[in-house]
């Protein structure tokens, strides 16, 4: 298919709406490729990209930007057409730039649509500690926040501030306050947000994705300070996740680092994402959790170094709303989510 050069994008935005892909994958020289259901499929019938239109592209959307060799740079920006929110990926291969477009929702899906476990729903916007959702990249770790927080402001007169990088969803008006910061734009880096957000009065802070030391330290010192902190963490599993936590410091501060995790700590919810064609299947694709909640229990393992016990811990503690990626997996297999 020939694309109009003056709609190079919309074209394919609007085909890949249609299909109901998540994502698309642009790289010089190849044809366009959709993520449909989880899986990649390529485009063949579309012309392939060429560096020029990705470049062009580009320079329209980004005008102040310039694209340095080796340099990655996220944003993104509402398509019309669809009323979908796209993010966008800018990464530099021997092919020359490529782009990896997530479609999003403008507005977060509810929470009973992702089948998000209990422990989240029963998060107050007033509570005070650090819950994480944590996974691998692409299974809507931020969107699980994001739908948390959209249901939480529209029933609570609480102030949410986020930072993100880059802003992905859109909140309606609530009772809630939603104050949405960009890296980058509203703030240089994690640590010049420190002192301004803690100045700005939150009830909860959205921190988006935990992906070194600064970040995971701000998170822990926004904890320290009595706020609601979310953040999403690149991790197999719940035990994963902690040591992720620990081993980001110096080894002399890990024992420190232990206990400030223990006590801040409010849970972790792990996810990944399986193909699944029931009607109720969010983007063709159905989430499989794993929930551990900070009991004196964890929070003992956690200061011990005891990690490795953590999975025993989620396996008998239903009544703490934890379970394995095992338990529930099986619980959507049994109402037929899942085929067996």
């Amino acid at each position: 298919m020939q694309i109009d050069k003056q709609h190079w994008l919309n074209d394919l935005l609007n085909e890949a709406h249609s299909l109901g892909a998540s994502d698309i994958h642009l790289s010089p020289n190849k044809p366009p490729i959709f993520r449909i259901a989880g899986q990649l499929r390529s485009m063949s019938h579309f012309e392939n990209s060429s560096s020029d239109s990705i470049q062009a592209w580009l320079t329209q959307q980004l005008p102040q930007h310039n694209i340095q060799e080796n340099q990655q740079v996220n944003f993104a920006f509402n398509h019309f057409d669809t009323e979908q929110r796209v993010r966008v990926t800018v990464y530099q291969t021997t092919s020359g730039i490529s782009l990896a477009l997530r479609l999003l929702s403008k507005l977060p899906p509810a929470p009973d649509v992702l089948g998000q476990p209990r422990f989240l729903s029963q998060i107050s916007p007033f509570a005070q500690g650090l819950v994480l959702v944590t996974g691998p990249t692409g299974s809507g770790k931020s969107t699980t926040l994001a739908s948390w927080l959209n249901a939480a402001q529209m029933k609570h007169p609480a102030h949410f501030v986020t930072i993100e990088d880059p802003i992905e969803y859109e909140f309606p008006q609530g009772q809630g306050l939603v104050h949405q910061c960009e890296l980058g734009t509203h703030f240089a880096n994690h640590e010049g947000a420190l002192s301004d957000v803690l100045r700005r009065d939150p009830d909860v802070i959205l921190l988006g994705e935990l992906r070194d030391l600064a970040s995971i330290e701000l998170a822990l010192r926004f904890a320290e300070t009595g706020h609601l902190v979310l953040a999403t963490l690149h991790s197999a599993n719940a035990t994963d996740a902690i040591l992720r936590v620990v081993d980001v410091f110096p080894s002399t501060s890990r024992d420190f680092v232990r206990h400030v995790l223990s006590n801040v700590l409010l849970g972790v919810v792990a996810q990944r994402l399986f193909t699944c064609h029931t009607p109720t299947a969010h983007q063709g694709r159905i989430a499989n959790y794993e929930v551990l909640t900070n009991t004196s229990a964890v929070k003992n393992l956690i200061k011990e170094h005891k990690e490795a016990q953590l999975s025993s811990v989620m396996q008998t503690s239903a009544t703490h709303h934890m379970m394995t990626f095992d338990q529930h997996r099986q619980e959507l297999t049994s109402s037929g989510l899942l085929p067996r």
